[in-house]
């Protein structure tokens, strides 16, 4: 077993730094789907970004199943800022939109890239999910993967919640 100061919160940079920037894409997919009347959720396109980065982690060595675990965290996480942001709209709490970037063409090649880069940083943290000390060192990182993040912080919960067991 490893002990705490072993797995430092450096070993979950790269995947939470990747995790902060995919979350605070979300309030762009939100106004891209408020402009467009698009719904929130979109199970079509979720399964399809699930199954890619299940292709990928094969493709990486990474466990299969961790990985459509934390996309689907993530996915989630996504959502729960996009309704905090529709709410936020809705309610006359802030204004809401009047452009957006395209889904397809702006917000979805940002994804792309960050799965691309997300699924071998799994593949790399991916020994350190069973240990005791793992859910310590994701916090450690929390805290500088996104100092200042304060709107993010309950969707970054949900979106670490699979990276231990």
């Amino acid at each position: 077993m490893y002990a705490d100061s072993v797995i430092s919160a450096a070993a979950f940079a790269p995947v939470l730094g990747l995790l902060v920037e995919r979350l605070e894409l979300a309030p762009e997919i939100a106004a891209a789907k408020w402009l467009s009347g698009q719904p929130l959720t979109d199970a079509a396109r979720e399964r399809i970004v699930i199954d890619a980065a299940v292709a990928a982690a094969e493709r990486a060595g990474a466990d299969p199943d961790y990985v459509a675990a934390v996309f689907s965290d993530q996915i989630a996480a996504a959502k729960q800022v996009q309704l905090a942001t529709f709410d936020a709209w809705s309610s006359g709490a802030a204004s809401p939109p009047v452009v957006a970037p395209d889904l397809a063409t702006q917000i979805r090649p940002a994804l792309d890239r960050i799965t691309g880069e997300l699924v071998p940083a799994l593949a790399a943290v991916q020994a350190y999910r069973g240990h005791a000390a793992c859910a310590a060192a994701v916090e450690r990182g929390l805290g500088e993967a996104a100092p200042g993040a304060e709107e993010l912080s309950d969707a970054l919960r949900v979106a670490v919640a699979h990276l231990c067991d």
